[in-house]
């Protein structure tokens, strides 16, 4: 590793850290960085949100600070773009379904969850696999009265 390399690695971690967690503005990071503001610009990576993207799953950032004040958030593998009411949970196994608040006491039920047939089979499988068992323990208990 260079020293060159390790001195990038140095700059881009501060101007991120100045650009996301300070109030200064972008002129005022460039020149403390004694950077151009596109040079700065080019530095500043995308702010993990820990939100999950409702299209493809994978986690939405905050694209810059503007996008962030607003809520707004991007997903950059699949393109998606929304609020923040709009994503889901990141990292879980499998997304979950809150009832909908509706009202002063109504809760709305959530749609229902589609069940291909991998449910179905699933069930068949079990009920048979039920069977088979019943079926070898009667066997094996009339075999050992004999």
């Amino acid at each position: 590793m260079t020293d060159t390399s390790e001195q990038t690695r140095e700059a881009v971690a501060t101007a991120n850290e100045l650009y996301w967690g300070s109030d200064l503005s972008v002129n005022q990071i460039a020149e403390r960085l004694d950077l151009s503001k596109g040079a700065l610009y080019g530095m500043i990576q995308p702010l993990p949100t820990g939100l999950g993207c409702p299209a493809c799953g994978e986690e939405v950032v905050s694209a810059n600070r503007t996008a962030r004040e607003r809520g707004v958030l991007s997903c950059a593998p699949c393109g998606w773009k929304g609020d923040e009411d709009e994503a889901v949970a990141f990292g879980g196994e499998g997304a979950v379904t809150l009832p909908v608040y509706a009202g002063e006491d109504e809760v709305a039920a959530p749609a229902p969850v589609e069940r291909g047939r991998s449910r179905a089979r699933t069930l068949a499988g079990g009920a048979l696999l039920g069977a088979a068992v019943g079926l070898a323990l009667v066997l094996w208990t009339r075999r050992g009265s004999r």
